[in-house]
């Protein structure tokens, strides 16, 4: 019995002798192979957070550093060669022209183990893949990811300038949960340098919770008062706890937003149209405005 128990406890030991040889040769391969390789420019270095977790940090690290260092040649976009058209930020390359909006970090369970960044805009698309260039602190380069791309709107989208934009959703999913990146650019080919520098928002999780809320996709011309004020109090009455209006030039609400806004009820984001119709030929800016917001519109 004596000897059975001798030899489990040196069988024991041997093999985790043998395990921890081998894990030190696959670190110093790691290491040799990105000498052979050569660093990126300003090597990333994310900071992430110790824990149990140490060698699962420790290769998510590096996943980053060399996901980061695939397109060591691109860089972060300048202020003067970002693009806008007000919140808007604009691309136009040939057959490809995108007309982005806003980023935001996915994290819900919903979406699985790892993260994804969504990206809401217009676009015509040529037929090449899209990737992402994810923009980190600390890194230099960006991280490449294949965007996943969905229609949100209608599948034959909206003719503007002659050109047919779609509503779309893009996705690119993130090798891990933390660090989160600070902005992101879009793509028709992997390593081009891109006119899109989108911050990610990372949207941050209401206290007390919000079962239920109301976005409205967007809203011009003129609405009585009355009504959108029984609108408001009516779907207060039925739970809805936050509410969120896209403004696309409503007449006379400055005040009924106003009150709604102070009471926490309501927030107001500005939506000017994505793409200006060059076709109009405006006779005053009222009937500019006008026209555009029956021609151009994204839900959100």
């Amino acid at each position: 019995m004596r000897t059975l128990v001798t030899l489990v406890i040196i069988s024991c030991v041997s093999f985790a002798r043998i395990f921890y040889i081998t894990l030190l040769s696959n670190i110093d391969e790691v290491a040799e192979e990105t000498a052979r390789s050569g660093p990126a420019p300003r090597t990333c270095h994310f900071d992430l957070a110790q824990s149990e977790f140490t060698l699962r940090g420790s290769r998510l690290e590096r996943d980053l550093t060399r996901g980061a260092a695939s397109c060591p040649n691109v860089r972060r976009p300048l202020p003067d060669s970002v693009r806008t058209n007000g919140r808007w930020q604009i691309q136009d390359r040939g057959d490809d022209k995108l007309v982005l909006y806003s980023a935001f970090y996915d994290d819900r369970p919903a979406v699985g183990v790892v993260p994804w960044i969504r990206v809401l805009g217009v676009a015509r698309l040529n037929n090449n893949t899209h990737y992402c260039h994810v923009w980190y602190p600390g890194c230099d380069t960006p991280y490449v990811a294949t965007v996943v791309v969905n229609v949100t709107g209608r599948d034959n989208g909206y003719g503007i300038n002659k050109i047919r934009y779609i509503q779309y959703l893009l996705s690119c999913r993130l090798a891990g949960i933390e660090p989160v990146p600070s902005h992101v650019s879009v793509v028709a080919e992997r390593c081009a340098q891109s006119s899109i520098y989108l911050p990610v928002e990372r949207p941050v999780r209401a206290e007390p919770d919000i079962e239920f809320g109301v976005c409205v996709a967007i809203a011009f011309g003129h609405i009585p008062t009355p009504i959108f004020v029984e609108w408001m109090e009516l779907t207060w009455m039925l739970g809805v706890r936050e509410f969120n209006v896209y403004d696309a030039g409503m007449v006379n609400m400055s005040a009924v937003f106003d009150f709604y806004t102070r009471r926490g009820w309501l927030k107001v984001h500005q939506m000017p149209p994505p793409v200006p119709d060059l076709s109009i030929k405006s006779k005053s800016d009222n009937a500019t405005n006008s026209t555009l917001r029956d021609k151009v519109y994204i839900d959100v």
